[in-house]
């Protein structure tokens, strides 16, 4: 409030002198360079700070009305209250204006000669006001649709699957149980997926962070199968200075591992990447069945796309092909 009003100052003492130095033109066009608004004495000066104090009170106080008083209160209420501050300010100026020009200036043609200039004062007050009331109102808005928007990225992010942990920690038990080799490997697999999930589940990661981090889900999602699952990664282009969202791409392979068939023999899981610094390409085909599944929720594709909408809008291309025995996506990300 008080940068606001230290602005509109500023500016109404920029606009007073204008006023004035528009009103001599026609003495500077005929050569006569006599300025009445600029003071020669003590006295003068002290007349032309009040009549600029008075002049800029005409923008000020309604300003200030506004403020403290639109949009909660009755418009007529605001009107009201605006006129009789004009009105009084209107008798204040003339009062400075006897003192300067004597006591046979007359309200009638004082109020005929400076209406054009209080109206000029007021019109300016009220639509720096409502200029500013617009702007902050916009900014709420956009800040509200962005935390709205964080806020739902958010909640999309929190839903990576749970039942993945519980179905990791039942294998890895089992493992232990054993005394297989394969249980201290897995129990660090599993730690650096919950950091990662944890730590850098809400910033940009680098591309080559998160197919690490797919890499590492699927030899963890392995462990629940009694021989070895087909999974082939291709990888080409730049990963390691093109950043994406953290767990964008998961849900892909989650699905492919809720749906697909990795049955001893089957096709099982293809993943191929191709990355720019302009764009990334991402393919993801599974072969369907009906070999062990995981029944757990996920993040599931719909909210994949809410936050591809989110985090890519008019920069990303998803295709998905679903024939009966292969599920494919194509995702397109266009970065900058």
């Amino acid at each position: 409030m008080k940068k606001k009003l230290l602005l509109l100052l500023f500016r109404v003492i920029i606009i007073y002198y204008l006023i004035h130095i528009a009103y001599d033109l026609p003495n500077i066009a005929n050569g006569r360079f006599y300025f009445k608004w600029i003071p020669l004495h003590a006295s003068e000066a002290l007349l032309r700070v009040m009549d600029l104090a008075c002049s800029s009170l005409f923008a000020l106080l309604p300003f200030w009305i506004l403020h403290r008083l639109y949009p909660a209160r009755r418009i007529v209420r605001i009107v009201l209250l605006i006129t009789v501050s004009v009105a009084v300010l209107f008798f204040m100026h003339y009062g400075v204006a006897r003192l300067q020009y004597g006591a046979t200036l007359r309200l009638r043609y004082y109020f005929l000669n400076t209406l054009f200039y209080i109206g000029v004062y007021l019109f300016y007050g009220i639509l720096f006001y409502f200029t500013g009331y617009a702007h902050d109102k916009e900014m709420e808005q956009k800040d509200l649709l962005l935390q709205n928007r964080q806020s739902e990225l958010s909640f999309l992010r929190s839903q990576v699957n749970p039942h993945f942990l519980f179905n990791s920690l039942n294998n890895i038990y089992s493992l232990v149980y054993e005394n297989s080799p394969k249980a201290l490997p897995a129990i660090a697999g599993l730690s650096q997926l919950m950091r990662y999930m944890l730590y850098d589940g809400n910033d940009r990661v680098p591309l080559q962070k998160e197919l690490d981090y797919i890499k590492q889900y699927i030899e963890l999602q392995g462990i629940r199968f009694e021989h070895a699952i087909t999974t082939r990664v291709h990888v080409s282009g730049e990963t390691g200075q093109v950043h994406i969202p953290a767990l964008l791409l998961i849900a892909f392979v989650e699905n492919a591992f809720k749906h697909g068939d990795f049955a001893e023999g089957s096709e099982g899981l293809v993943i191929t990447v191709y990355s720019s610094l302009q764009k990334t390409q991402f393919y993801c085909r599974n072969q369907k069945g009906h070999g062990p599944k995981d029944a757990g929720g996920g993040i599931g594709l719909v909210n994949v796309k809410r936050r591809l909408e989110l985090l890519y809008p008019g920069k990303h291309l998803l295709e998905i092909e679903d024939i009966p025995d292969s599920f494919t996506i194509h995702l397109e990300l266009t970065h900058g």
